[in-house]
């Protein structure tokens, strides 16, 4: 009887302890573990390099008031102007501007821009991702920053005969190119995220003229002008005296000694 119950004992804790292990495996993932993964995919997220373009296009009452109001604009968004360019025609005024911003800023100064509207031509927004591209060189460029470390180490312990030197800095000079290259590129990258733009065409409609087919040239001008002609005449005269001073010369000698040769012909 004894023997009966002690192995009822040892099922019991057998199955017992089976019991805890399948509700060990249906437990439900630990609250830290979840928010840590929550977290690494966030961080993923906010890794994304977005370059945020504009192209916008609207007519104003005034170009000359609506340029100065834009230059006052963008300095609370952080924005400035990159290149202006105004532009006057027989029927129009326009200004071009190219305008650099903080991404964050990008569409909030948009939207302000847009007040001074009368009619909209177009406003296009694109946005281009170069995550993959910027993952993709900051992965080349730690790769060729360890091949040249393993160069350098080879041209400092290694290297034996001159050849070796030379071959060791000569990848290491080729390799340095690529990397500063490629670093390049990356910051390139980095100032386009950082700093979106805008290229925005204003324009003002005014009364068709037609343009004047010659142009009536001041007096100030033409006294210049007139000044400058003289000058030249005066240095080309003298540069021609100079190249032909023999004949100068003898012209000279003969006019002095005209009465002396008169004479003597008449003798003669």
């Amino acid at each position: 009887m004894k023997y009966i119950q002690l192995i009822l004992v040892i099922l019991f804790i057998s199955c017992e302890s089976k019991r805890n292990k399948i509700f060990e495996k249906a437990e439900p993932v630990p609250a830290e573990q979840v928010n840590s993964d929550q977290s690494e995919n966030s961080q993923t997220e906010s890794r994304s390099l977005i370059i945020k373009t504009a192209n916008y296009k609207f007519q104003v009452e005034n170009v000359d008031s609506s340029t100065r109001r834009i230059e006052r604009l963008v300095s609370p968004y952080k924005a400035f102007i990159a290149d202006m360019n105004f532009v006057t025609t027989s029927s129009e005024i326009s200004n071009n501007l190219v305008i650099r911003v903080p991404s964050q800023n990008f569409e909030a100064l948009i939207e302000a821009l847009g007040k001074d509207a009368l009619f909209t031509n177009f406003k296009r927004v694109s946005a281009d991702d170069v995550t993959e591209e910027f993952v993709d060189i900051e992965s080349r460029l730690k790769t060729k920053k360890e091949v040249k470390d393993r160069y350098v180490d080879i041209l400092k312990n290694k290297a034996k005969t001159v050849e070796d030197v030379l071959k060791a800095e000569e990848k290491i000079r080729i390799l340095q190119e690529e990397i500063e290259a490629k670093e390049g590129r990356l910051k390139f990258l980095q100032s386009r995220v950082a700093m979106s733009t805008i290229n925005l065409e204003i324009y003002q409609q005014v009364d068709y003229k037609e343009t004047p087919d010659t142009y009536e040239i001041a007096y100030l001008i033409k006294a210049k002008q007139g000044l400058s002609n003289g000058w030249a005449i005066i240095t080309t005269l003298t540069l021609f005296l100079i190249n032909i001073w023999p004949i100068v010369i003898v012209v000279a000698f003969i006019y002095w000694k005209r009465s002396w040769i008169r004479v003597k012909l008449t003798r003669d």
